[in-house]
This record gives structure tokens, sequence and C-alpha cells, in this order.
């Protein structure tokens, strides 16, 4: 292990131990600096590839919803040691784009009181915050995981043109049901809905069985083969 990860983790231990309750579940000492530091409220700003998001107020709860996760899930705020709510999500994988978001103030939907971004929505006409957010590349090996909530996606690179699909437990390792779609150039993505439950599988290029070469996960079958693995959280 360097240095300087040991370093890192050894401050991210003191930090915790000291500030008790301030201390937040992030492995980025930087992001942990920051959020802990803050001593107003700001428009949301990217720190170590997460979405930081600030409030104050005399509220008993703050949370917020996304529209790339279509509003099903709120995330709660923590509080700092100075009384300012703040939140750190991960950046979604992909190209450069603009998330839109909802504060839940003490049970009411309302825009960031601190971005000045904003837009209505034409269904409902309420208000949504914008965030601008940094493209995250899906090539990283050890940051990409397929997994997603209830299902997974699914991430390929090879020559333009090609033909490939992914086999695995999910169906039966069939070669032929699911194939990836050619997003861009070279690039072919597919997204299936999955139960909760441990998955393995493989890509299939060129007749070829080859284990997803961006997940960690990886087992080898009673042939030998190598296979990659997946696991689908309830979303209990």
């Amino acid at each position: 292990m360097k240095i300087r990860t040991v370093l890192a983790v050894a401050c991210l231990i003191c930090l915790s131990a000291t500030r008790g309750a301030y201390a937040f579940d992030v492995t980025s000492v930087d992001l942990h600096l920051y959020l802990s530091g803050l001593k107003e409220a700001r428009g949301p700003v990217v720190v170590e590839e997460h979405l930081v998001l600030s409030a104050t107020g005399p509220y008993r709860f703050v949370g917020a919803a996304f529209s790339n996760e279509d509003w099903r899930t709120v995330h709660p705020f923590e509080v700092n040691r100075y009384g300012i709510f703040v939140l750190a999500v991960p950046i979604p994988y992909g190209e450069a784009t603009t998330v839109r978001y909802r504060l839940v103030l003490d049970g009411l939907w309302a825009a960031d009181p601190v971005n000045p971004s904003a837009e209505r929505d034409r269904a409902t006409g309420m208000l949504m915050s914008l965030a601008r957010l940094p493209g995250r590349p899906m090539t990283v090996l050890g940051v990409w995981d397929p997994a997603r909530d209830g299902g997974a996606s699914f991430y390929f690179e090879a020559e333009p043109g090609q033909r490939i699909t992914v086999a695995g437990s999910f169906n039966g390792w069939d070669p032929f049901i699911h194939e990836l779609d050619e997003s861009s150039p070279g690039h072919y993505e597919l997204s299936l809905k999955l139960p909760p439950g441990e998955y393995y599988y493989v890509f299939v290029y060129r007749g070829e069985r080859i284990a997803d070469p961006l997940n960690r996960r990886l087992l080898f079958g009673a042939d030998g083969r190598p296979v990659s693995a997946i696991t689908i959280a309830s979303s209990r």
C-alpha cells in the first residue's frame, strides 16, 4: 500500500474519532474536509466526483431527489459542526449533463434557495433546480459497477459495427438473447431489469466469452474460465 494511501486512511480515522457525529461516510479526505468545513449554504459544487449540496435553516429534515433517478429516492442530508445541512452523492457515469433536483424541507418540495439556476416542470409547474455535471467515464477499472437500482447497465468497447451480447446466470447463459446497442461508434451499452440477487456474466464478442474488463469482481467457473460477478441489492 502506498504511503499516501496509508496517510489518507489515517486522516479519515482521526477525523471520525475527533468529530464524532460530524464524521461523514465518505472515502475521500478532501471531500470529508469540504463537508465538515462548510460554514454557509452554497450552490451545487463537484468535489472528488461527488455532487455536493448544502442548505441552512431551522429544518428538522432536509433531503434531495434527482431526475436521473426518476425522483424515486430522497437522499437525506447530514448536519456538520456548523449546523449546515450537507449532502454528497456520486455523479453518474456518462457524458457531461445537467441534472435536475428538488429539495425536501420538512416534508415540503422546494427548489434550492441558494442555486439561481432553475426551470419549471412542464407537467407539474414545480420549480426544479439545475446542476451541471462533468463527464464521468465508464472505463475506469475498480470504479465501474454495473449494478443499478433494480437492474444492471453493461458497457463494452470494441471496433464499430460489431455484434456484442451478454450471457449470464440471468438468461441461462444464452449468447443470443441480450444484445448490446452501439450508442456511439465503438461504445456498446445494455440496461437490464433484474431482481435482487447475485449474478454471473460474460460478454460474447467474435465468438469468444470475455469477462467484463471493467469489473474487478472476477470469479472462475468449474471449467476454469473467468466470469464477472454482480450483486443487485434489495430496494428495502
